[in-house]
């Protein structure tokens, strides 16, 4: 059983001013930089064994604030694990562009469904390349919900900055126990590795559930993803 930690980065400036940043290679700004620093603080202590992360800086830069603060390898980045490109959205206020296109129908957006598999594709082969392991998984927002909402099969809302979502993945067992830091059991096996997609994701998980909860069942969560 391989034990996975997905973070999402810390805040840029993009997601201060609510503009869509998706694949956009946006820097961390000065919170964001002090949110790396606290992204493991108050959670039970894990002996990580790797961090790895997206390419975009955002990412890079959390996970690599981590492994200097923790002691921890840096194991390098994966394409796979980048943000959804909004298309024409990107960069963009997110209140007027979800105004002009409902359903985010932005032109040029990346399939919400092919986002979904790349990252199943990267954590699975993150897995084989480190078997038994504990892997810490810097990455983004709307990447680590698409991941979450489709193993537990229920929409969520945004994934705060610097929180830690914990994923147990062994053969094609798949078990969500904690999402943005709250405690959650949810356990799916597939068929096969071979199975495309892993777990679909609905359309209606393209956004962010307002009313949802971070863990089903609970409150519901009230932190923007920033995009």
């Amino acid at each position: 059983m391989t034990l996975f930690g997905l973070v999402r980065h810390g805040q840029t400036d993009y997601n201060l001013r609510d503009l869509f940043q998706g694949s956009s290679d946006i820097p961390l700004n000065a919170t964001g930089i002090e949110q790396a620093h606290r992204a493991l603080d108050e959670l039970p202590p894990v002996a990580w064994d790797v961090v790895v992360s997206s390419p975009l800086q955002r990412a890079e830069q959390t996970a690599r604030i981590i492994a200097e603060d923790h002691g921890i390898p840096f194991g390098g980045t994966d394409r796979r694990l980048v943000e959804i490109d909004w298309g024409a959205a990107e960069g963009q206020p997110s209140a007027e562009m979800e105004a002009r296109y409902p359903d985010r129908s932005f032109p040029g957006r990346e399939d919400h469904q092919a986002v979904a598999d790349r990252g199943y594709d990267a954590l699975e082969d993150l897995e084989t390349r480190y078997p038994g392991q504990r892997v810490l998984v810097v990455a983004h927002g709307t990447l680590i919900r698409f991941l979450l909402s489709g193993v537990i099969e229920a929409p969520l809302p945004s994934i705060p900055n610097a929180t830690l979502s914990l994923v147990e993945l062994e053969g094609t067992t798949w078990q969500v126990r904690m999402i943005a830091g709250q405690e959650v059991h949810s356990t799916v096996r597939v068929a096969s590795r071979e199975q495309n997609p892993r777990f679909v994701l609905e359309k209606s998980h393209l956004a962010p559930d307002a009313l949802a909860s971070l863990v089903p069942g609970s409150a519901a969560g009230d932190a923007e993803e920033g995009r």
